[in-house]
């Protein structure tokens, strides 16, 4: 139950974004751009990333439909805990590993992001444009967590998995999205 008298029981991210148009349509084509657009990071790194980033916040709902998301993707289960057990161990490529340090510190403390922390990433193979890619989920999902946590929105099982279902499948396209969600799940 959200913290709204708008958000009932089984309140989601489509309640708010949806009664709001003219506020969060903005949001759409630029989610659509940083998670699936061009990028040297997969979509599936990318999605991890977000799941990684929402677990780091503790925000339920976006763990809960990004981590559903992740293993449509191929996403091992284990993976986020050992993620946020320990990055340096956790059973993700070499590469990727300077890319979540980054994302953790970005979330956990930007004031304390360095040129080392950048230089590892770059070190590691990555392009600048990666760099700025793994900062735009970082910021993206810092965000999302924010909205849905302080709107008290924690999502059920049953809705991540739907709505996993169409983000993997078609990404964050609307208004094919908002289609959908009232389809599914009968939205007023």
């Amino acid at each position: 139950m959200g913290f709204l008298s708008y958000l009932g029981p089984r309140a989601h991210m489509p309640d708010v974004i949806l009664r709001t148009r003219s506020r969060y349509k903005h949001m759409d084509a630029f989610t659509q751009h940083v998670l699936r657009g061009p990028s040297e990071l997969s979509p599936k790194e990318r999605e991890i990333m977000a799941t990684f980033v929402s677990a780091l916040n503790a925000c339920q709902y976006c763990t809960g439909v990004h981590r559903e998301v992740s293993l449509l993707f191929g996403m091992d289960e284990g993976l986020v805990q050992a993620l946020l057990d320990n990055i340096d161990t956790a059973p993700v490529a070499d590469k990727l590993k300077p890319v979540l340090h980054y994302v953790k510190k970005v979330t956990l403390t930007p004031s304390k992001a360095v040129q080392a922390d950048v230089d590892a990433i770059l070190k590691a193979g990555w392009s600048e444009q990666t760099v700025e890619d793994t900062v735009a989920v970082a910021a993206l999902f810092n965000y999302y967590n924010r909205l849905m946590d302080g709107l008290g929105i924690k999502g059920e099982m049953d809705l991540y998995q739907k709505g996993a279902g169409f983000l993997h499948k078609r990404g964050y396209v609307f208004p094919a999205i908002v289609a959908w969600y009232f389809r599914k799940f009968g939205f007023k």
